[in-house]
C-alpha cells in the first residue's frame, strides 16, 4: 500500500512543528501495518469511504484509492466532533482523486 498525500494537505504539513509531522507520520505507518485493525483510538470511520487517524489532536482524513491510501485533509482538532466542513473538504478532494 502506497501512501498518497494531496498537494493541499503538504501545504499544512508544512506549518506543523516537527513533533506533530513525526507523530503523523508514526500514525500513518502503523496504519499502513495494520490497517482497518487498528483500535477505536487510532482510527475512526466517518462515511463510508472516509476515515480518520487521530494522532494526539490533530486529525488525518483519508480514503483508500485503487489499493493506495490517500490523505485529503489533515486539522488541528478544536472541538469533540470533527467539523462537518472539514469533512466536506475531504469528501471532495477524495471524490477529485477518484474521478
Amino acid at each position: 500500500m502506497d501512501v498518497i498525500t494531496d498537494d493541499r494537505v503538504k501545504k499544512t504539513l508544512e506549518s506543523l512543528s516537527s513533533t506533530e509531522r513525526g507523530r503523523i507520520q508514526g500514525y500513518i505507518d502503523l496504519f499502513v501495518k495494520n490497517k482497518f485493525l487498528l483500535r477505536g483510538k487510532y482510527l475512526k470511520k466517518l462515511k463510508n469511504s472516509l476515515w480518520e487517524l487521530r494522532p494526539g489532536n490533530i486529525r488525518v482524513l483519508f480514503g483508500i484509492v485503487d489499493q493506495n491510501m490517500v490523505i485529503v485533509n489533515i486539522f488541528k482538532k478544536k472541538t469533540q466532533k470533527t467539523p462537518k466542513q472539514e469533512i466536506k473538504i475531504a469528501e471532495n478532494r477524495l471524490r477529485e482523486r477518484k474521478i
